[in-house]
């Protein structure tokens, strides 16, 4: 059987959507990277609410992570199409404190996870589970089963995961999820687990040491439970115990930043003298929060590999001033003695033992909240024996004096922390009577406000790392040093990185501030109230890179006729990177900064919307001396505009342009062409409703174009013009509801690797194939593809991804427009086609004939004319049948004395011929065409052809062969008629009503067809018919 044309336009249609179809990695809601070990499919926080089915991988170990989604029920086959797992994170699918899903409760089948023969980790944090599913898989190594609600365990909750390596039971049973009871546990539920090596159960309301724990264990966390006390035998079995975490239990409770409850009579956590003699091999000990007022030495006896020692929060004045416990810690690297503040006592010294000197590899010392007055050259003395210390943590302790020459005494320091304390920029003499109400208070701020309870404060934790990279580091930040003077630094010239934000100092710099600190190259002043008047500011450090001076509170920049001067930047040979952000600086001294070799300028929070009005000409170029400047933020500077004058004159060598959250409406993108290197171009948080076509003609470097939250919804023709160097384009959060394809490739090949389009709200109608066509061809990254980039209208498809879009309904749409277009073609034509040919057949036929005349441009000669006349009348009326034949026959061709000859329709056609060849013979063979008018034949089509092609030989042929007889009065009103009337009256004649005037008609009638009608014209007329 044939197929028709529509058949095969439908299997062609319907093949082509099947193929893009079956790449459905891109439909997958999951981002899917590959490395060298393993797939990963990254599911975080697509909104699912079931496991999504995999597409075809070839890979041994797969990650599949689902986090934060909605997914309640976990199916025995949600796993079955999912092979080679390695990895399940299902955590935060029914988070306790997110109020979308407080009543919701995750449910998992049994032996939903059995058939995973290769799964190491699994993860089902903050699920709400009140038990632990069974039919664990027996690969596993890694369960974490935190911030649930299941209470019980037994040894069957594992007993096929035999080969389990950690588990976290953490915030199951605890004052977060109301659980007023103890979690509780088989004596012996992990005991089988003989590859244990980390069990962590804080937060659990436990009031015991687990017996029976496997003695694999290397790691061990009892944190924040009701245990109150730690029996001899608690740890037998652990030998091979590295950690143990027991802060938290008899919490001390003083100012709390959480709900905390203490044990009777406000004790501490019983330890047994004996308690940790098993533990040779631990290494970090966690005893913080436990309101221990005294350390036995006998912990420790055992303890030779100790490097970790956290002994905060607790009530240990008097110990660490006798530090017998201190003897016992020969390899201790990291000490934590913070928070341990006698509560109303402001000490005027910090008091030390001197066993401190016994801790040869202490590293670290933490002291915050002690709360004394001053450092002096006693306060350290016995640590000055240790070599190795090379961090001192002294901050949250309201000291106010500080002599800085002790810490010239400790050559290996790269760290001294004292920040958030009453330090002032002079000695100011104790008040030996000060009272309680001068008692500084610890409030939560002191201690970090914000942070957990358990936080550590290591040195990686308590100092930013880009100062610390830079080498030794000194914070005085969050003090009272309003003002700077010289001599507090006098012995402190290896200090490098200096911080001193945050303290209110408020002066006119002039160059010997730090004449003590030749070396240093990061300095932090951010936060203060510094007056920028003199321009050898900073001229003492000639080694400076960074400089941060940040957030002044605009005190000065806000103020009119008050000296900015920022001329000292020219002196800073070295500095490369200065900060004087959130300043809100509107005006400055000089107009232009001085030349410098900076690389990186952080201007934002400031307002060069200012500086940069139209009517401010003054500051277009205040940037231009740093001709080595890479990279240039003026973000948050409620710039509305950016006229070409002032790009023009920023530095040429930018690599990084940072004009994020302005008030910009208008991009240029023929001033990228000024800067050859720039590489990242940030513009997010606009107002940009456009981007100029041929952005990328005018560069040839940018890698990263960020556009993100603009009210961008559409993009110009030709938007990417060849950008063969970008990599990264972020359309994201515009308003952009279409995209052709022609806008995002220009060549055969995709430019860039990352396309960012989540957010907007695309009309998902027929127009937008393109751009799904353009997706499914193009390896490019677009992340969260299926799940974020999503429809807007119709409402049918609102919130769905528009990979998912029905090609196949659009193909079949075009189809059935094409279908209906023809059949609308046809039944026109063929309706109309009757109509045309009732009402103007005969004008048709005349028309053609006549072009076919002029195409022919043929000649009748006078000497080829057969007939003296060509009668036409009706001869279907037998009254002018009977005049013609027995009147005007009679008296022309037979009574005339000269011989006429007549072609008569009846008489002289030829047989079987079509009528209008006939007419048209006769008028070409006959000298004249003599028309006999009555009412009925005037009407009829005969008379206009004929009439017609006598027309159409006086306009070829320039021959007038028209004779009218009247024999009723017709057409009185015809246009025609007149004028003929005027130019050659004798070629009409009426039929006389008089009897006796009949002669007269036959004779004018037959000198009219014997003679030309044009010598019987008018001379009035003659000229302009002739010509």
């Amino acid at each position: 059987m044939p197929f028709s044309l529509p058949s095969v336009l439908l299997i062609i249609y319907y093949s082509f959507g099947t193929c893009i179809a079956m790449l459905d990695n891109r439909t997958h809601p999951c981002t899917i990277e590959k490395n060298n070990i393993s797939v990963i499919f990254d599911c975080q926080a697509r909104k699912l609410k079931a496991v999504p089915s995999p597409i075809n991988y070839s890979s041994n170990s797969v990650e599949l992570l689902l986090p934060d989604n909605r997914i309640y029920r976990v199916s025995k086959t949600a796993f079955q199409k999912w092979p080679n797992l390695t990895k399940v994170d299902l955590s935060f699918n029914c988070y306790q404190y997110d109020a979308y899903t407080v009543a919701a409760i995750v449910s998992i089948d049994d032996e939903a996870f059995v058939n995973q023969i290769k799964l190491k980790q699994l993860l089902l944090n903050s699920n709400k589970l009140h038990r632990i599913p069974h039919g664990l898989p027996i690969s596993l190594h890694i369960l974490s089963l935190q911030y649930n609600n299941i209470f019980s365990l037994s040894s069957a909750n594992f007993s096929k995961s035999e080969h389990l390596k950690e588990l976290y039971l953490d915030y199951n049973c605890y004052h977060g999820n109301n659980c007023s009871e103890t979690l509780e546990i088989q004596e012996g539920a992990f005991l089988h687990l003989e590859e244990l090596t980390t069990l962590s159960l804080s937060s659990n309301n436990l009031n015991h040491v687990p017996p029976a724990l496997p003695p694999s264990l290397k790691a061990l966390y009892l944190k924040n439970n009701i245990i109150r006390i730690i029996g001899k035998e608690d740890f037998k079995n652990l030998t091979n115990l590295e950690i143990l975490h027991l802060s938290g239990n008899c919490p001390r409770c003083f100012n709390a930043p959480y709900a905390c409850k203490p044990c009777p009579g406000q004790s501490s956590l019983q330890i047994h003298p004996n308690a940790f003699q098993y533990l040779k091999n631990l290494v970090e000990l966690n005893l913080g929060n436990t309101s221990l007022k005294s350390v036995p030495r006998a912990w420790f006896q055992n303890l030779k590999q100790l490097r970790l020692l956290n002994l905060e929060k607790n009530y240990l004045v008097k110990e660490m001033a006798s530090g017998d416990f201190l003897l016992s810690l020969p390899s201790l690297q990291k000490l934590d003695l913070s928070f341990n503040y006698e509560i109303r006592i402001y000490f005027q010294n910090l008091s030390l033992s001197e066993n401190f000197s016994k801790l040869v590899s202490l590293q670290e010392l933490h002291l915050q909240g002690y709360v004394f007055k001053k450092i002096t050259n006693m306060t350290f003395a016995p640590l000055l024996k240790i070599k190795t210390l090379n961090v001192l943590n002294f901050g949250v302790n309201f000291i106010k004096e500080v002599h800085f020459k002790v810490f010239n005494d400790f050559p290996n320091l790269t760290m001294i922390y004292l920040s958030e304390n009453r330090i002032t920029p002079f000695t100011v003499k104790a008040d030996q009577g000060e009272n309680f109400e001068k008692i500084p208070k610890l409030h939560r701020r002191s201690i970090n406000n914000g942070a957990t309870y358990d936080r550590n404060r290591w040195s990686d934790q308590i100092v930013k790392t880009i100062c610390t990279s830079y080498g030794k580091t000194l914070d005085l930040s969050y003090n009272v040093m309003f003002y700077i003077d010289a001599e507090n630094f006098n012995f402190l010239s290896d200090i490098v990185c200096l911080n001193l934000s945050h303290n209110s100092i408020d002066q006119d710099l002039s160059g010997k501030e730090f004449i003590h600190m030749p070396n240093l190259t990061y300095l932090d002043l951010s936060y203060n109230k510094l007056d920028f008047d003199s321009s050898s500011a900073f001229q003492e450090l000639p080694r400076l890179q960074v400089l941060d001076l940040k957030g002044y509170n605009a005190k000065y920049f806000i103020v009119n006729d008050v000296t900015h001067n920022f001329d000292f930047i020219g002196n800073l040979h070295s500095l490369k990177v200065l900060n004087i952000s959130w300043n809100k600086i509107s005006t400055l001294t000089e107009y232009k900064l001085p030349k410098s070799r900076l690389e990186e300028l952080r201007f934002s929070g400031n307002n060069l919307n200012i500086m940069w009005a139209k009517w401010n000409q003054l500051y277009k170029d205040i940037f231009k001396n740093f001709s080595s400047l890479k990279i240039l933020d003026i973000s948050f500077n409620n710039l509305k505009q950016l006229p070409k004058i002032i790009v023009a004159n920023l530095p040429r060598n930018l690599t990084e342009l940072y004009l994020n959250n302005n008030k910009l409406k208008i991009w240029d993108g023929e001033t990228l062409s000024y800067f050859k290197n720039l590489e990242l171009l940030d513009l997010r948080h606009n107002r940009l409703k456009a981007i100029e076509s041929h952005l990328f003609k005018h560069t040839t470097s940018l890698q990263k174009l960020l556009l993100t939250n603009n009210f961008i919804s559409k993009l110009s023709a030709c938007f990417l013009y060849e950008p063969t160097s970008l990599t990264e384009l972020d359309l994201s959060y515009n308003r952009i509801r279409k995209i052709k394809k022609s806008k995002l490739l220009s060549g055969k090949k995709p430019f860039f690797k990352v396309l960012r389009l989540e957010g907007n709200p695309f009309d998902c109608s027929c127009e937008i194939i393109d751009l799904v066509q353009w997706i499914f061809n193009n390896n490019v990254t677009i992340p969260r593809l299926a799940t974020d980039v999503t429809c807007a209208t119709p409402k049918n498809w609102k919130k769905r991804g528009i990979v998912y879009f029905d090609i196949h309904a659009c193909n079949l749409d075009k189809i059935a427009k094409l279908l209906f277009l023809i059949s609308s073609l046809v039944i026109v034509t063929m309706t109309t086609l009757p109509i045309v040919k009732h009402l103007f057949y005969w004008d048709v036929w005349y028309m053609c004939h006549w072009f076919k005349a002029k195409l022919k441009r043929y000649k009748v000669c006078s000497s080829e004319c057969v007939y003296d006349a060509f009668i036409t009348y009706d001869e279907t009326d037998p009254a002018v049948t009977d005049w013609v034949y027995n009147e005007l026959c009679h008296q022309i061709e037979y009574k005339g004395n000269k011989s006429i000859l007549l072609c008569l329709e009846e008489r002289d056609w030829e047989p079987g011929k079509a009528v209008i060849d006939n007419i048209t013979q006769s008028i070409n063979q006959s000298k004249k065409t003599l028309f006999v008018l009555t009412k009925k034949y005037i009407s009829k089509g005969k008379f206009k052809t004929a009439f017609y092609l006598a027309m159409q030989k006086l306009m070829d042929e320039n021959m007038d062969v028209i004779v009218i007889v009247l024999l009723q009065p017709v057409l009185q009103n015809s246009q025609y008629l007149r004028l003929r009337k005027k130019i050659c009256a004798s070629s009409i004649l009426e039929w006389p009503k008089n009897p006796h005037a009949e002669h007269l008609f036959w004779q004018k009638l037959q000198n009219v067809l014997l003679t030309e009608n044009s010598s019987r014209y008018n001379t009035l007329y003659t000229n302009p018919v002739t010509t």
